[in-house]
């Protein structure tokens, strides 16, 4: 399946999270890669519903008597208007302050800088 939606600047946030050791760790063995600490922001037209595909359920942690929530993950290939593409996934966290429009992609390497990425740029995401 093919998706197209428009980079957008992210809320901050997903640097902090993915950079955390115990998400590190799970993302690294759901997806074989070790994440980049940073996620691509990708607004679609309608909501995206992860439940409607092959994804992975993982759980939640405590650090220091703070709770972070588990959430989901599906594999996909995310290509630039050249075409130039990379090997990546969506995280859909349980808790979250983006709509169901939202998509937040991690990769091993910087998607905006590898795919000469800027807001509002088109991708297509293959699933």
């Amino acid at each position: 399946m093919e998706i197209f939606g428009q980079v957008v600047s992210g809320l901050g946030e997903g640097r902090f999270f993915v950079g955390l050791t115990p998400y590190k760790n799970k993302f690294k063995e759901l997806t074989g890669f070790k994440p980049y600490e940073g996620t691509l922001n990708v607004k679609l037209k309608h909501n995206f519903n992860l439940d409607e595909f092959n994804h992975i359920e993982f759980d939640g942690f405590e650090i220091d008597g703070e709770k972070y929530f588990g959430g989901k993950v599906i594999l996909i290939k995310l290509f630039n208007k050249h075409n130039n593409f990379v090997n990546c996934a969506i995280v859909a966290p349980k808790k979250t302050d983006h709509s169901k429009k939202t998509l937040e992609i991690i990769a091993p390497i910087q998607l905006r800088k590898f795919l000469l990425l800027k807001n509002s740029d088109v991708v297509k995401i293959v699933i």
